[in-house]
């Protein structure tokens, strides 16, 4: 999924317009508190995918507030990079306030209570991206108020990406946004851990847990890589070898480990009784049947065809 909107309060009644824009931010974002005029005047122009959202907004002044029980009622399970594009936006997060102009940006998350407020003329982005991608790739957790550069180095590499990513909104499809996207994270994450670049050890396990996880569902698929892992993990390739060498494998070793597991479970599974070991090798996602048959004799030290035997079930 895929889409590209642009909305404005000038549609609406000036009565109407501060009611709008409350219900608007807030089905975007998360259920919020505003403060504004009842004729406030505002614009955003949102792409959305099912895992990430790039808003560009305009607008008077305004206040706005998530309090702990609003996080009790309505997890947000996000971050938002903010990054002013005209005006100074002030946000108080675990007791620290600052000041975020252009050429600067933040990091928000709003499973925490804030503040944010800004004057009018203000116009900004806003890139949501899920808790989980962005946190598998920190070595810790986002300072509340850190203030990043995004008019130098990494920073201002992640903020070109993203005003590319606008400016091409209407010529990309769900999986280039995403693709684009998950770059964009990559970026950031190494320059929030720029002086932290050790990963602690319960994140290393984490992100190890998730590969395998990713190889154990997709063991069946012959055209599973490298490569593809990467893409819909949404990391580099060489991020996820090097995770895996840290572990003692490598990529092709753990696809070769799972569909080997897959293939032990079929044969053993009399619902496929009548299937024969080529077949089931070719359905655990290998393309040979000699490989297979020697990879499972090393492995488990026996033939496919004892293991079958052995569970009773051999025709």
């Amino acid at each position: 999924m895929y889409a590209v909107e642009k909305l404005s309060s000038d549609e609406y009644a000036p009565g109407e317009r501060g009611a709008w824009w409350r219900d608007l931010v807030s089905a975007i974002h998360c259920p919020m508190t505003f403060v504004l005029r009842d004729d406030y005047r505002g614009r955003i122009e949102h792409q959305r995918s099912t895992s990430y959202q790039l808003v560009r907004w305009w607008g008077d002044e305004e206040r706005i507030s998530r309090r702990e029980a609003d996080i009790r009622r309505h997890p947000h399970g996000a971050y938002e990079l903010l990054v002013p594009v005209r005006g100074v936006l002030t946000i108080r997060q675990e007791d620290t306030t600052v000041d975020v102009r252009p050429s600067t940006m933040t990091l928000a998350s709003l499973d925490r209570a804030l503040d944010l407020r800004h004057g009018d003329r203000f116009s900004s982005m806003a890139f949501v991206i899920p808790r989980e991608l962005l946190e598998v790739r920190l070595t810790r957790r986002p300072r509340a108020g850190a203030v990043l550069d995004a008019g130098s180095g990494l920073g201002r590499i992640a903020v070109d990406m993203l005003r590319s990513l606008r400016r091409q909104r209407g010529a990309v499809d769900a999986a280039a946004f995403d693709a684009v996207a998950d770059r964009v994270v990559d970026v950031l994450a190494l320059a929030c851990n720029a002086g932290h670049t050790t990963l602690s050890a319960a994140v290393q396990e984490e992100l190890v847990t998730a590969i395998r996880s990713f190889v154990r569902a997709n063991a069946h698929d012959p055209g599973l890589t490298g490569a593809l892992i990467a893409a819909r993990l949404g990391w580099s390739l060489r991020h996820i070898q090097a995770q895996l060498q840290r572990a003692g494998t490598t990529i092709s070793e753990l696809i070769r480990e799972e569909r080997l597991a897959l293939a032990r479970l079929r044969l053993q599974d009399p619902g496929r009784r009548h299937q024969t070991i080529t077949a089931v090798a070719h359905s655990s996602g290998f393309g040979d049947l000699s490989t297979f048959s020697n990879a499972y004799r090393r492995t488990f030290g026996e033939r496919p065809s004892d293991t079958r035997a052995r569970s009773g079930l051999a025709s």
